[in-house]
């Protein structure tokens, strides 16, 4: 009975000097699963995060052509036909068209020098809350040149034939043609679709500019 008491007691002894042991390479072993699985999650949240902020900046930051870059390509398409020589200041724009500084964020805007010569081109890049005021004043200001050439057939047909048009924040009037001498010798039809031949030629090589870019 002795020696079955003595061997359970040493049992025991044995039993609770391991059992901490046991039980601390237990809990090293779900910490460091843990602390993996953790930094793990958090190594995921950071790759998303920063997925979802690249795409963000794309969007927000697209990039679009200077308004020299836009102005050198509509020359080069032109050559000899673009006549605007004379760039209007933000003073000088605001009296020609009634849009002010704080309605844009950038603009372009020449117009021939010459009084009894129309060429004109007007790029704006409106801030998004006014875009279509931009739009509507363009489109006043080109009445307004209706009625001050009605009795000027020549210029008359340079401003039926003038464009505005507007790509996400850009507005654009156009009006060009440059000598219109020889198509008003057949007729006043003629300098119109004249005149819309070389605004559509500055049109198209405007939106190609900002979409290349």
């Amino acid at each position: 009975m002795r020696s079955l008491v003595t061997t359970l007691a040493m049992v025991l002894t044995i039993w609770l000097l391991a059992a901490p042991i046991m039980s601390g390479c237990g809990d090293g072993q779900v910490s460091d699963s843990n602390t993996n699985s953790v930094e793990n999650v958090k190594r995921d949240d950071a790759v998303e995060m920063n997925t979802v902020e690249a795409a963000e900046d794309s969007g927000d930051n697209e990039a679009y052509a200077s308004m020299n870059e836009i102005r050198e390509a509509v020359v080069n398409i032109l050559g000899d036909n673009y006549w605007p020589d004379k760039k209007l200041t933000k003073e000088e724009l605001e009296t020609e068209t009634g849009i002010s500084e704080d309605m844009y964020d950038d603009y372009f805007a020449e117009k021939q020098s010459v009084e009894t010569d129309i060429d004109t081109i007007i790029i704006i890049k409106a801030k998004e809350e006014y875009v279509g005021e931009v739009e509507s004043i363009l489109n006043e200001y080109r009445e307004s040149l209706m009625t001050k050439y009605k009795d000027r057939p020549q210029e008359l047909g340079k401003v039926e034939a003038s464009r505005i048009e507007t790509v996400d924040s850009y507005v654009s009037f156009v009006q060009l043609g440059a000598d219109t001498e020889a198509a008003a010798e057949i007729g006043d039809e003629e300098v119109i679709s004249v005149c819309q031949q070389e605004n559509e030629r500055a049109v198209d090589i405007i939106e190609k500019t900002l979409f290349d870019e």
